[in-house]
């Protein structure tokens, strides 16, 4: 099947994350031909793309797709899967997922799958986009039940369009991290308890709430420090390290930015917080349970899911630092639940989140409707 994946850049968001793996999942098979389109630019993510053998199609669009250099754009790239002769195209992202599957429908392709990859609740212009455009596509793929029952209802549509395929890691390389390691790339001493997390610093994230819930343990855990990693250029970031220093703890509250070498930093943690406000399926999350951490999340989104309803880590509200806070004191003060919860999340990450089903399920989509089609 000649598919191409199409997103508007590489970098390293959930999504993209998400294209890459697929991407590469699908070159290590026989049943998918890929291609990876970017509306943007691939940058490192897309030479090593083709350095894995997978043709990736960069337009280079700045601005607004609307503007007379992106509808060239994508008039490019019609003209692109026409010629290559694509099947069916695979869209994520809202650019993608609009303005890309206009642009490859007018370049002959009818088989057009869209995703949906978290709750937009503060987006309602796209929502209303989406359900212009919906009858163009064949069918939708949620990353969670959470976004798949968000999507039926706000969309307005039947049962049968949408399905759900979870997210997928390389689950070896994540159970495989090096905690002296990644002790050492944090700079911090192997005896210490660390608390930490890993996204973007910005509000949706929820930081702010998890180092709220910290800032009171630390009075009675000389031994804990808090790791909050992740881009930090923004202003949301400089406001979190004014609060450190203002609280004297800033000897105590790690921002290491982005990190690279994620399994050994996910080693390095006695405990795994994920204190976000909004998720449909966190990377961050799976990629934290297959690398045997126990883990205390906010009940947002797929994170519910994840965790087997509270099986496989401790589920709190979301925007409660008390709630979370204490939460995390108990989980520290237990060892074995600390182990138990560990254990309990490594299995599921194993079962229900490698790489190798997400591919299996995303090739049987593609059979079933390229089926249809003919």
């Amino acid at each position: 099947m000649r598919v191409m994946l199409l997103t508007g850049s590489l970098g390293a968001g959930g999504a993209e994350m998400a294209v890459a793996r697929l991407a590469r999942g699908f070159a290590a098979g026989d049943v998918v031909q890929p291609q990876v389109g970017l509306l943007g630019r691939g940058g490192e993510a897309g030479e090593a793309l083709r350095a894995a053998g997978v043709p990736v199609l960069e337009l280079g669009v700045r601005g607004p797709l609307r503007s007379p250099g992106g509808l060239l754009r994508l008039a490019r790239l019609a003209r692109h899967v026409r010629r290559a002769r694509i099947e069916l195209v695979n869209t994520f992202l809202f650019d993608a997922d609009l303005y890309g599957m206009l642009a490859v429908r007018c370049g002959g392709v009818r088989c057009v799958i869209t995703t949906r990859r978290a709750i937009k609740e503060r987006h309602p212009h796209h929502l209303r986009a989406y359900r212009m455009t919906n009858r163009l596509v064949t069918r939708i793929v949620a990353n969670s039940e959470a976004v798949r029952r968000f999507t039926l209802e706000r969309e307005r549509l039947p049962e049968d369009r949408v399905v759900t395929i979870p997210n997928g890691i390389e689950v070896d390389a994540y159970a495989a991290g090096d905690r002296a390691r990644g002790r050492e790339r944090l700079g911090l001493p192997e005896g210490g308890v660390v608390v930490g997390t890993i996204g973007t610093l910005k509000p949706v994230k929820g930081q702010e709430d998890l180092l709220e819930a910290v800032l009171p343990l630390f009075q009675t855990r000389f031994d804990l420090v808090l790791v909050l990693a992740g881009e930090a250029g923004t202003r949301y970031a400089a406001r979190l390290r004014e609060r450190v220093r203002a609280a004297g703890v800033a000897a105590r509250v790690v921002f290491p930015g982005v990190i690279r070498e994620v399994p050994d930093v996910l080693a390095a943690f006695d405990l795994f917080v994920l204190p976000s406000h909004s998720e449909g399926m966190s990377n961050a999350l799976i990629e934290a349970m297959a690398a045997g951490r126990p883990i205390v999340a906010t009940r947002v989104g797929g994170a519910e899911e994840c965790l087997a309803g509270g099986e496989a880590g401790v589920l709190v509200p979301a925007r409660d630092p008390a709630a979370l806070g204490r939460a995390i004191g108990d989980l520290l003060a237990d060892g074995p639940r600390r182990r138990a919860l560990a254990t309990a999340a490594a299995s599921r990450a194993r079962r229900e989140y490698a790489l190798d089903r997400m591919v299996a399920q995303y090739e049987d989509l593609y059979r079933n409707v390229l089926g249809e089609r003919r």
